[in-house]
């Protein structure tokens, strides 16, 4: 893993306990609300959010592609608002693990 993810591993750790106990369900509403809070950031509204939630298809893509496919789409909203995504990661991980310490 990538020194990044492992900080980022590190932090909900310590806010969570024992992540290897924890299964990918378990997980996908905290993705969710993350992907909202960009979702919204980003000026999107809950009609259309609404809109796409009920029009996505029920079977899903492999973990590594939806992976992938949530990447690209971060890396894009990054450079429309000129903010280094990798940059911005580290300084509210460094800060964080650092306050907890």
């Amino acid at each position: 893993m990538s020194e990044i993810q492992n900080k980022a591993v590190a932090l909900a750790a310590q806010y969570e306990g024992d992540l290897a106990a924890q299964s990918s369900p378990q997980r996908s509403a905290l993705f969710l609300k993350s992907a909202l809070d960009l979702y919204y950031a980003l000026g999107g509204d809950e009609e259309a959010g609404l809109a796409l939630a009920s029009a996505h298809p029920v079977t899903p893509l492999r973990v590594d592609a939806a992976i992938a496919n949530v990447l690209v789409e971060v890396a894009v909203a990054s450079h429309i608002n000129d903010i280094d995504m990798i940059q911005a990661t580290y300084n509210r991980l460094d800060a964080e693990l650092e306050r907890s310490a």
